[in-house]
């Protein structure tokens, strides 16, 4: 079993935090007794492991004043907690199933203290694929004294590391999306987890233009490691950045110079391309983190018909390439949403997902769209692939 102190999350609205420290002063006087952590913040997250394993969160049950006799206070899960939680904070979690929860139903101040610590204990399980679930807490009764009601409820919301099999692709893996009419999008989030290391395992991005994604679509959308634009002191030309084509060669922009924002080779990295069709505006994020902007001009839509990925052939995709958790959105997401989310499933049935390609397999030669819409790829499928096996699958934890 492993003991994991809980965080706080910073999700509470200041009128929240107020009204509980508010109503803790009050206490004070009417000797309520009430959630210690409620009154300064109404979550905080616990991080949980494998299917199983057991974490830990401790609260304080408190009153303003010292019980002069041992005093029994009740405490509950209530989902209407969660309910109003969720409605505050633009949060959709769901209360967590009985049985991988542990707390006392009972808890006792004993005579001359003020305060009783409670433990709750978690174990984690599998859940439903991309829901995030919390444990909605209230104190529902107390021997002879009331209940606070701005600090009388707290929420310890799931936190859980995404853990999977990522496929490695090589040139010969080029492969094509089942694509059946148009998507019309006037707003787009295309995100995704890429890995680069050459053959040799002594270094990557190679030689410019490997090529992730090639949408096929009314306006350009071509998302590629590499392009003859930057080179070091010596001449020597660089690849190791992101570039992405987009709507002309006005809209063009990439991660970066990387002489200064070096990609490295090795290591796991996130990237987000979102695109704004009102406006025009594209913006790019690394790992949850803007790093650059462009303007392909407003009032533009996105008709896409198909999408072809790592497709650029044996002259130019010369590394290997993990991939995972490739998704692409209707909406304009957020920075927060992208740095929220990039580290975890998202819910399966988002009606706002075109697509969703976890890449979890960890074997064969599909991988599927994961909303239903159909949009699955078979590795090799396109016309310049021809192997439908991935050059292994290997387990990594993103964190």
């Amino acid at each position: 079993m492993k003991n994991i102190a809980s965080k706080v999350l910073a999700l509470g609205i200041a009128a929240v935090a107020f009204t509980a420290c508010d109503d803790a002063k009050n206490d004070v006087i009417d000797n309520m007794v009430y959630i210690s952590e409620a009154a300064t913040s109404p979550a905080s997250e616990v991080v949980v492991g494998k299917v199983g394993e057991k974490s830990k969160a401790n609260i304080n049950v408190r009153m303003a004043q010292k019980a002069t006799t041992d005093t029994k206070v009740q405490l509950a899960l209530d989902p209407a907690v969660l309910e109003a939680f969720n409605k505050r904070n633009d949060t959709e979690y769901a209360v967590i199933p009985n049985e991988h929860v542990s707390f006392p139903a009972e808890v006792i101040i004993p005579a001359g203290s003020s305060m009783a610590e409670v433990e709750v204990e978690i174990t984690s399980f599998a859940g439903e694929a991309g829901v995030d679930y919390a444990a909605p807490l209230r104190l529902t009764g107390a021997e002879g004294l009331q209940v606070s009601q701005g600090s009388g409820t707290f929420v310890i919301t799931l936190g859980k590391t995404l853990t999977q099999k990522a496929p490695k692709f090589f040139y010969d893996n080029a492969m094509t999306m089942d694509w059946d009419g148009t998507e019309t999008l006037s707003n787009l989030t295309l995100e995704w987890w890429a890995r680069v290391e050459n053959r040799y395992g002594n270094g990557g991005f190679s030689v410019n233009n490997q090529a992730l994604f090639a949408f096929q679509a009314n306006h350009e959308l071509y998302v590629r490691f590499g392009d003859i634009v930057y080179a070091d002191a010596n001449g020597r030309n660089l690849y190791n950045f992101l570039q992405i084509k987009t709507m002309g060669i006005d809209a063009n922009y990439d991660s970066g110079n990387p002489n200064e924002k070096p990609l490295k080779w090795g290591e796991w990295i996130h990237f987000a391309h979102t695109f704004d069709g009102a406006t025009g505006e594209v913006i790019l994020y690394v790992n949850g983190v803007e790093v650059n902007r462009n303007n392909g001009g407003a009032d533009k839509k996105f008709e896409i018909t198909g999408l072809t990925m790592c497709g650029s052939g044996s002259q130019y995709f010369r590394d290997y390439i993990e991939i995972a958790q490739v998704r692409l959105w209707r909406t304009t997401r957020s920075a927060a949403q992208i740095a929220k989310f990039m580290k975890k499933e998202v819910k399966y049935t988002d009606p706002n997902l075109v697509f969703y390609l976890p890449m979890n397999e960890g074997e064969g030669s599909v991988l599927n769209d994961v909303t239903g819409n159909g949009h699955n790829v078979t590795i090799g499928s396109a016309d310049n692939g021809g192997n439908n096996q991935a050059y292994g699958w290997t387990e990594y934890t993103f964190e």
